[in-house]
């Protein structure tokens, strides 16, 4: 496990390392880290060794899949479970994710079972541990797929054939390296299985991967729908919904810019929704409070009381979206489908995401970067990285960091993301004229 007394110390060491020598700790670490935990002999060798997992399984009837424990993870690592369908279009497929999120992914189509269980925050808790172990000890499953750093074999029965999407670190370093390949962890979970099983088993459904999906009910987009309404807001302007809240403060966008931002914003002629935050409390108040009677006038806050199914389905309301590297990032980049079937939803919106210590290529979406996946979108995607002096391999781990002051913003230029944005806006004019 990533959260156990000695990787804490090891991370804080390093943080340490960076506040006393921002440039020179990050040069070092890039420097040394890399060549080792990706030098082509150590990616080989977990090639091997994980083919040989897969080649000792007999079967792939049961298969079970357990991804982080975090909402934007459940969504992000579908992608496991869309690659075991392409192979195994008959198989159990079963997909363990937290309480919160299984309004998102309920009647997903390559899903055979769902099984809401984990309730832990940044890091699971004694009760997630023992779900995980009842799950695979109650089904004798061929193969369970790990997609989380925070259980280790031992939270397993003895003898589960385990294969772990953390053991892909050597072969993302090594693209890192090469500047080749895709190391987002969506498209991770689906090309890392899936070619160890082109070896194996012949791939029954054709296609590639197109993304992540979400699938929503009726009443989620008449939820979201209920509320623009209730804004008062004028119906024939652009729509930006803004999520000025992210899990970590070394990914969030410090409060000053966030400000500068929204004054941009309030130049422009669009309705802007703020998201209210779950981890900086108060901060859309505060926001607000930091703008004048006219910039705030076509904008308002989106309250706690709007389900997490009425926010996602609020994002596909939005023309554009705003956010750091969070789960409601993954949430609006993902495709929307209705689960009954009776709802169209729009899937058009500009995604944007502005990234601080987290690698953009773990976690972020470009239409136009060849390293980068775009959003499962009809839509261009965006992705914007800070400048920073310390910025380095071990910042991918931003839960364990310890830096004193969040240097992760230090210069960002959010003229040019407003700019841009302005563009998108347009683009979309000219279009809605022709």
């Amino acid at each position: 496990m990533l959260n156990n007394p000695i990787q804490k110390a090891i991370f804080h060491l390093t943080s340490q390392v960076t506040t006393w020598f921002p440039r020179g700790g990050a040069k070092f670490f890039d420097t040394v880290i890399p060549p080792l935990l990706g030098n082509r002999f150590l990616v080989d060798r977990t090639d091997r060794k994980n083919l040989a997992i897969l080649k000792s399984v007999k079967k792939f009837e049961r298969i079970l899949v357990i991804p982080d424990i975090h909402i934007g993870d459940a969504v992000m690592l579908q992608g496991a479970v869309t690659a075991f369908r392409d192979f195994f279009p008959n198989a159990r497929i079963d997909y363990v994710i937290k309480k919160s999120v299984a309004c998102l992914l309920e009647g997903h189509p390559d899903v055979s079972n769902l099984y809401p269980v984990f309730t832990g925050g940044i890091f699971p808790n004694e009760a997630d541990i023992a779900a995980i172990r009842k799950i695979a000890t109650d089904t004798p499953y061929d193969l369970c797929f790990n997609c989380s750093p925070f259980f280790g074999d031992k939270d397993f029965p003895k003898g589960q054939k385990l294969l772990s999407l953390l053991t892909v670190a050597p072969r993302s370093v090594r693209n890192d390296i090469d500047r080749t390949g895709i190391n987002h962890f969506m498209f991770l979970s689906y090309d890392f299985p899936h070619k160890l099983l082109s070896q194996v088993a012949p791939q029954v459904r054709p296609g590639p991967f197109q993304g992540a999906k979400i699938i929503l009910s009726a009443g989620a987009a008449q939820e979201a729908e209920a509320f623009l309404t209730s804004t008062g807001l004028p119906k024939d302007k652009p729509l930006l919904l803004f999520n000025p809240d992210t899990a970590s403060r070394f990914t969030r966008v410090p409060f000053e810019k966030q400000v500068e931002f929204l004054k941009l914003l309030a130049r422009q002629d669009l309705n802007v929704l703020v998201g209210t935050a779950f981890v900086e409390k108060g901060i859309e108040e505060r926001l607000m409070t930091a703008l004048s009677e006219e910039e705030r006038s076509r904008m308002r806050v989106v309250p706690l009381s709007l389900s997490l199914e009425g926010y996602t389905a609020l994002t596909d309301l939005a023309d554009v979206f705003v956010s750091g590297d969070t789960g409601p990032l993954h949430m609006a980049a993902s495709r929307k489908l209705s689960r009954s079937g009776g709802h169209t939803f729009r899937n058009r919106t500009f995604v944007v995401s502005v990234f601080g210590a987290t690698p953009v290529r773990s976690a972020g979406y470009d239409s136009n970067d060849p390293l980068l996946p775009p959003a499962n979108q009809d839509a261009p995607s965006k992705a914007y990285v800070s400048e920073s002096p310390c910025r380095n391999i071990t910042c991918v781990n931003k839960m364990a960091k310890t830096c004193r002051t969040v240097r992760c913003f230090e210069v960002l230029d959010v003229q040019r993301i407003a700019g841009d944005i302005q563009k998108r806006l347009g683009t979309l004019k000219n279009l809605n004229l022709g």
